[in-house]
Parts: C-alpha cells; structure tokens; sequence
C-alpha cells in the first residue's frame, strides 16, 4: 500500500502525519554517520547488522537509515553552528565533518523529529542539545528527494522534492 500526497492539500496535517509515521525512532541511538554520493549524511538508528548482499556483507546498517538526499543541513548544539554541509566541498573538508558528526552523534540518543509544513524543514533533535536541520529548497529541479527514512517495517518514507511526500514498501517498484 502506498500512501502518497502533495503537501500543498495537507499542510496543516503534515507535522501530524510524519510525526505518526516517525514515532517510533524516538529515542533510538545513532550508531553509525556516513557520507554517500559526496555530501549526502546518513545516520543509522536502532539495531545494527550486516547487510544480506555478498559484496556489502563487510559494512553495517541500522534498523532505521536516515539520508538527507539533495538537501543542505546545519548541525548545532544550542544556537552555536557547528558544521553545514555548505562547507562540504572537497574530500579533506567531507573527511573533516565526517569525523566531526561521528564525534558527537554517534551513540547519541535521538530525542525528537519536527517537520514544519511551511516550508519542510525537518529538525532532528540530539541528546547534548545537538541539533540537525535541513532546510530543503523547494526551488531545487533536480527530481532528487529532500530526505528519506527507511524503517525496520519495510517501509521508506520519502520527502520531496517539492511539496510531496510518499510512504511505501520498499518492495514497490517506482
């Protein structure tokens, strides 16, 4: 079953809607930050293991897999700005942040996900009072969702691009 929409006929839900569908990473630890495809972060949540395909059986992944996509973020702690992926251009910067976010996110429970519906930003809130924040450009044209969340269900939640959301199997063809 796929649940899919525009954010432009459900806005005052949104917040309610993704907070439904995200409840239950709530106070799930990060185990693992990663980078993918130069500045796209990943954050693993939950229980790790080894990934099933032979020639990935050497890395690990988490229950739950988050990915900023196309989108840019800033880390903080309180409202000092730590890091952003602005400043993510070259390999030795990427490494830099890298080993920056594993530093103070890794083993760090996640305390809460807000989404605001105005403009989708989404804040991923830390023990520490460390902060994520991605603030997606809803002018971006490059069809690459702004973040997604795979989840121990199955189930990926996509956000993006534009004011469209989706919840499907990962199973599902596009």
């Amino acid at each position: 079953m796929v649940t899919q929409t525009s954010l432009a006929n459900s806005q005052p839900n949104i917040e309610q809607i993704i907070s439904v569908i995200t409840k239950p990473i709530i106070g799930e630890t990060c185990h693992q930050v990663t980078f993918s495809y130069g500045d796209e972060l990943r954050l693993d949540f939950g229980e790790m293991s080894a990934y099933t395909h032979p020639r990935l059986k050497h890395l690990c992944k988490g229950s739950w897999q988050f990915g900023t996509r196309a989108t840019p973020w800033v880390f903080k702690q309180g409202d000092q700005v730590l890091t952003s992926a602005l400043q993510v251009n070259i390999d030795a910067e990427i490494d830099t942040v890298k080993k920056l976010l594993q530093e103070l996110l890794e083993n760090k429970e996640l305390i809460n996900l807000v989404i605001d519906a105005q403009n989708i930003s989404l804040t991923l809130l830390f023990e520490g009072h460390y902060q994520l924040i991605l603030e997606p450009d809803l002018q971006d044209d490059s069809g690459l969702a702004y973040w997604e969340l795979f989840m121990p269900t199955e189930q990926v939640l996509t956000v993006g691009p534009g004011l469209f959301w989706e919840c499907k199997s990962i199973h599902e063809r596009y």
